[in-house]
């Protein structure tokens, strides 16, 4: 059964592997969920479609009002600056925003000063912020380029810094006045503004869009390259910059890669150079290499710091033992695909190094999440396995299909979990789609009923405590002993070897009997016949003597039985009763009737095994004991019997008995 279930999981995790790999690849790139560029006023105000695009939502997402549109807009925002993260690296940081030459700065700076000296403090303020605009522009421009050619060699965390930190230095700018003016401008009537008034409006505007979305765009960025500044300061000590540049410099490295350029920017000689192909093909081989030898080595190193502990009964493992287990059976493997993943990822980052490769970044995510997912599965279920024996005997009160209940709605949580963040990360909008579930939850709910009253029949079998893991229990569908109480059905293995698999919501509404719900006493009850004709001291001796022999019979209870280790307290219960607990130690020996052909005598009393077989085995020596009494009383055991009186002509009676036993045991 766990193998047919091990490789069911199997199965489904390889079809959810190559549906990853494959949903990427048909994805047109323009099928992505990305907010479509549109104009914002008359004028376009950035040459860039992505910048427009983000600006376009920046206003949309200021203006609306709806807490659910605005969630969706932010997240379509979130997207579109990492695609534009990803734009910038591989064009170099060229051309996302205008360059301006030194002379048209210098012709800036003079219309400032010029309107300062004519005390036109309108026409000061608008040539003032078009120069810093095109401040702004410029070193937006300075900032992609150089956080681009930091990328392509591999720079550490503290040049991304100095770059960051050069472009807020250089765009501090106090736009308050301005703000100030423009608001008082705008308070206004429209018709009273002259045109010098209405271009200190539309260049503050301007300034304030540009500075907005480059803000913005500058944190996506900055965001995006400190965390690759761990594997650049990696790839930066390793030397891997050095050691593509030795290669490449190389006569025949050098022959190489001028008959790969064809001239073509579609080749893959215009990205990928001879050194750089060395150099990723060495470190994947050396990443892969540490990821198939070093867990198994930390593994048994760990094994042997560990304190070693003699093991359980029965050869159980020991604390340290179980622990390993888990761990190799819950991680090594995931850990190994991980470290191969890895080495792939970074393999791509050394062959692409001007092509920041959006695909490729995107699916080695969604393996890192599957595999993630994957080794909390293995880790819930190995779990279950190691551990579970071990807490049902140190907690009285924790029950098997508790533990299995809890195990199952992990898994499904995680997988849910992974597969909405998933959904998110190829670009589909998780909010509506949860808010979709309002509205489609009715037909839902309609659709799973059955499956949803299952789900609640699990839940009140193990509120109510009505049967547990081994419980020989009866049902109207049939009888046996409970296999497992899963989410939607329990199951009964029946006495001929059969399951029986009911639904939960069915059992949750019959009576169930259960025979396992009894801690001390297991009934036993017959009738001792005895011949008629018996002397009747000799038949109340026999009665003393039975009962005698079950009062001091080690293996059946009386009221002298101690019960105090079979009444515990129940957890958060109060119950007095013997019979809340399954204690049953009446007994009984008396002369019960004249029978058709025996005396009768009643034995009752209950064996202190509830077991079967050792039930049976206490009930065997007590019908033995109780032959021999009657034996040594000068007594013998009745059988059914007939006497038959037949009458002459003459009148005269002649007596012929017939004997004829019949079986009677029941």
């Amino acid at each position: 059964m766990s193998e047919s279930r091990n490789g069911a999981r199997s199965s489904l995790i390889a079809v959810l592997l190559v549906g990853l790999l494959v949903f990427p690849a048909i994805l047109p790139a323009g099928d992505a969920p990305v907010m479509r560029a549109e104009n914002l006023g008359d004028t376009t105000l950035f040459a860039q479609p992505l910048l427009l695009a983000v600006a376009n939502l920046d206003q949309r997402i200021s203006t609306t009002t709806d807490a659910a549109g605005r969630a969706r807009l932010t997240h379509q925002r979130a997207l579109l600056l990492e695609r534009l993260t990803r734009t910038i690296l591989s064009r170099g940081g060229n051309g996302f925003a205008a360059t301006h030459p030194a002379d048209e700065l210098q012709h800036l700076r003079d219309t400032v000063s010029s309107a300062r000296r004519s005390g036109h403090k309108t026409a000061e303020m608008t040539a003032i912020l078009r120069l810093n605009s095109a401040i702004l522009d410029q070193s937006f421009s300075d900032l992609l380029t150089t956080v681009a050619r930091d990328w392509i060699r591999f720079a550490p965390a503290s040049d991304f810094n100095r770059a960051f930190v050069s472009f807020e230095h250089r765009t501090a700018f106090n736009q308050a006045p301005f703000g100030r003016t423009v608001q008082q401008l705008q308070a206004a009537r429209s018709a009273t503004l002259g045109d010098a008034e209405q271009a200190l409006i539309d260049a503050y505007r301007d300034y304030n869009q540009r500075a907005e979305v480059y803000t913005a765009v500058a944190q996506s960025l900055f965001g995006f390259v400190k965390g690759a500044a761990t594997s650049n300061w990696v790839f930066h000590w390793l030397g891997i910059r050095a050691l593509i540049d030795a290669i490449d410099a190389q006569p025949w490295a050098i022959d190489i890669n001028a008959t790969m350029l064809p001239g073509s920017d579609s080749s893959i000689g215009q990205l990928i150079s001879i050194g750089q192909f060395f150099a990723a093909a060495l470190l994947f081989l050396a990443l892969t290499g540490v990821g198939l030898i070093l867990p198994p080595m930390l593994l048994r190193l760990l094994r042997r710091a560990l304190p070693r502990r003699a093991q359980g009964a029965q050869g159980a493992p020991s604390e340290s033992e179980r622990f390993l287990r888990l761990i190799d059976q819950s991680f090594l493997a995931p850990l190994r695909l991980l470290v191969v993943l890895i080495a792939i990822g970074q393999a791509t980052r050394i062959l692409f190094l001007r092509e920041s490769d959006e695909r490729m970044l995107g699916l080695l995510d969604t393996l890192y999440v599957v595999l993630i997912v994957w080794a909390l599965l293995r880790l819930i279920d190995n779990f279950v396995m190691l551990y579970s024996s071990t807490l049902l005997r140190r907690y009285a009160t924790l029950r098997g299909e508790l533990v299995n209940f809890s195990s199952t709605v992990l898994r499904f949580t995680v997988i849910v979990i992974a597969s909405l963040y998933l959904m998110q990360s190829f670009g589909f909008d998780i909010s509506t789609l949860l808010a979709s579930l309002g509205i489609g939850g009715l037909a839902v709910a309609f659709a799973a009923k059955e499956t949803i009253a299952n789900i609640f029949g699990c839940v009140s079998i193990i509120a109510d405590d009505m049967f547990r893991q081994g419980d020989w229990i009866v049902t109207p569908k049939g009888e046996g002993t409970v296999i497992d109480v899963g989410v939607r059905s329990t199951k009964i293995r029946t006495f001929d070897n059969a399951v029986i698999f009911l639904p939960n919501a069915y059992v949750a509404g019959i009576d169930v009997r259960n025979w396992s719900r009894r801690k001390l006493g297991r009934r036993i009850k017959f009738t001792l016949g005895l011949e008629y004709g018996s002397d009747m001291q000799q038949v109340k001796k026999t009665v003393d003597d039975i009962r005698a022999m079950l009062i001091a019979h080690p293996d059946i209870a009386d009221s002298s039985t101690d019960t105090t280790k079979y009444t515990k307290q129940q957890w958060g219960k109060i119950s007095d009763a013997m019979d809340g607990y399954g204690i049953k130690r009446t007994l009984l020996v008396y002369l019960d009737a004249l029978g058709d052909s025996s005396i009768d005598i009643l034995i009752y009393c209950f064996a202190k095994t509830i077991d079967w077989q050792g039930w049976l085995e206490v009930k065997q020596d007590v019908i033995f004991r109780c032959c021999a009494i009657v034996e040594a009383n000068g007594l013998s055991i009745a059988f059914p019997s007939q006497t038959l009186y037949l009458r002459q002509d003459s009148g005269h009676a002649q007596d012929a008995v017939a004997s004829d036993p019949v079986a009677s045991n029941h």
